[in-house]
């Protein structure tokens, strides 16, 4: 988001002590031996991550510091920023073409903030039968984009009760309105869940690419760097070139980091003119970041659809190929229980499953790859049938083994789990290196791709949140100040201040309810 005061974000710069980095460094290194002690003892648990990142943030950014390759920013030790002059050639040459910009941000007004975002352009210029023309014709309009496009966030079941104070949030207030009513609409579901036996994940949780997410006992790929950093820079670039295209003054670009992790980005004017922009350039300046994600959400869609067309002539032979790599799926662990977002409960599959048993058919389905066993596994209701060839000792030969397993259904996340690590059975086939690449190529594009598609999302809309930080706290004292004339504040200051911390209170009632799931995932 572009930076209005550096005052107020960047702490004054007294470069710390040798002496005092290095105790910085050894806590880091105390902490990393903790969650090491904490792997020896209990596993990848969530004390090891939070010992292990902790402990990662604080010797990088020790020696960040150390060799004045950044700054403390915000919170010393935990974040730093890196700036530099390199990009403000290129963002002055955009800005020359930025008139696209200036029309992208706008129309990421109403998507942002809905019928407000619609209200604001068209009062007090049009008559009252205009207005509410308008205004009616953009309730459809948005409500149809709403159910067409968004309703699937909605399927898990736990989520459905929001489906329609989102799709309110939305078309009143955009995606700005629909992030905060799903926090709260969440927060309160949690709450809720401390008086039942609801198995609720926490709805705010870090997200590093690599690091399991609390609760989910899964991980988003290493490679999802690369589509987190080129959301950031479209992001914050995007408000540097209509900066620049208003002429604006820029100083500087940089990255915030914490520790090895970026987590967000900037672009710094030289003064701080910014604030004297008339309100329409600040909303689109504004506007820009969380627009140019979302149109990262179209793009990243049509790249996945040509991806899909240009990779089809090439999968048959990818195909043929990786099959003389694996002849089947064998059993490599049965756990001794389940568990996610705090609830654990004995494994189902203990006892009739065991390490080594090779599956040949489940609920009467031939099982030759890893692919058609999770079809069929996510295909199946109620209890499911495995046979499978296991090893007697006693007769010293292979047995098949009919088994039933009734899987654990974690109802309020749509998930079923039986506690069996599957993995393929390799025959000793070594693939061809040129189709390794173009498999590796392949994936791994595909991945940078898919991600790009679901953080440009979450970016692009929860940016939008009528509340400071986020870039829609300013956009909403703007936007939503004449709705509040009625409070007979004594200038436009007063208004947009009141709206500033109505919406804060807002958000931080949405963030303590949703720590409440916390409570169950530690302790």
């Amino acid at each position: 988001m572009p930076k209005p005061s550096k005052k107020k974000l960047i702490l004054p710069y007294v470069k710390p002590s040798r002496d005092e980095l290095n105790k910085i460094s050894f806590a880091g290194i105390l902490l990393i031996v903790l969650s090491i002690s904490v792997f020896l003892s209990a596993g990848m648990n969530n004390f090891f991550w939070l010992f292990l990142v902790a402990g990662a943030v604080l010797i990088s950014n020790s020696f960040w510091l150390k060799h004045n390759y950044a700054r403390p920013f915000l919170l010393k030790y935990v974040f730093t920023m890196i700036r530099t002059k390199r990009f403000i050639s290129a963002i002055r040459n955009a800005a020359k073409h930025a008139k696209w910009f200036e029309a992208m941000s706008l129309v990421g007004v109403i998507f942002g903030f809905g019928l407000a975002g619609v209200d604001y352009f068209i009062h007090p210029k049009s008559s009252k039968f205009r207005r509410a023309t308008l205004l009616l014709s953009f309730t459809i309009l948005l409500s149809a984009f709403f159910y067409l496009l968004i309703k699937p966030l909605f399927s898990m079941p736990v989520l459905e009760p929001l489906f329609l104070p989102s799709l309110v949030g939305f078309v009143l207030l955009g995606f700005g309105g629909m992030s905060l009513a799903m926090l709260l609409g969440y927060g309160v579901i949690s709450f809720i869940g401390l008086f039942s036996a609801k198995e609720l994940c926490p709805a705010l949780m870090p997200v590093i690419p690599g690091v399991p997410i609390p609760g989910l006992n899964f991980s988003i790929p290493l490679i999802g760097w690369v589509s987190l950093v080129i959301v950031l820079v479209v992001h914050e670039l995007s408000h540097g070139v209509l900066m620049a295209y208003y002429k604006e003054k820029i100083k500087s670009v940089g990255l915030l980091l914490a520790g090895i992790f970026p987590v967000g980005a900037f672009v710094e004017q030289e003064d701080i003119t910014f604030e004297k922009l008339d309100d329409l350039k600040m909303i689109s300046v504004l506007s820009a970041g969380s627009a140019s994600n979302l149109i990262l959400v179209v793009i990243s869609w049509v790249l996945l659809i040509a991806m899909i067309f240009a990779v089809a002539p090439f999968a048959p032979a990818i195909q043929e190929e990786y099959s003389k790599v694996y002849s089947g799926v064998s059993v490599v662990k049965v756990n001794d229980s389940v568990s996610y977002c705090g609830t654990t409960i004995p494994a189902p599959a203990k006892g009739k499953l065991f390490e080594g048993d090779i599956v040949k058919q489940m609920n009467g389905v031939d099982i030759n790859g890893i692919t058609a066993l999770n079809r069929v596994f996510i295909d199946s209701n109620g209890e499911m049938s495995f046979v499978v060839l296991r090893f007697n000792p006693d007769s010293n030969s292979f047995e098949d083994i009919n088994t039933i397993i009734s899987p654990h259904n974690f109802e309020d996340l749509g998930l079923k789990r039986i506690g069996v690590e599957f993995g393929a059975m390799k025959t000793g086939y070594e693939p061809k290196a040129e189709i390794v690449f173009a498999e590796s190529v392949i994936s791994n594009i595909s991945m940078i791709v898919l991600l790009l598609f679901v953080i440009s999302f979450a970016a692009g809309s929860f940016n939008y949140l009528p509340s400071d930080p986020f870039d829609g706290g300013k956009m909403a004292k703007i936007i939503l100040e004449p709705y509040f004339g009625f409070m007979k504040f004594k200038s436009k200051k007063e208004t947009r201040k009141f709206i500033g911390r109505l919406f804060i209170w807002l958000l931080l009632l949405a963030v303590l309810l949703n720590l409440i799931p916390y409570a169950t995932l530690l302790f």
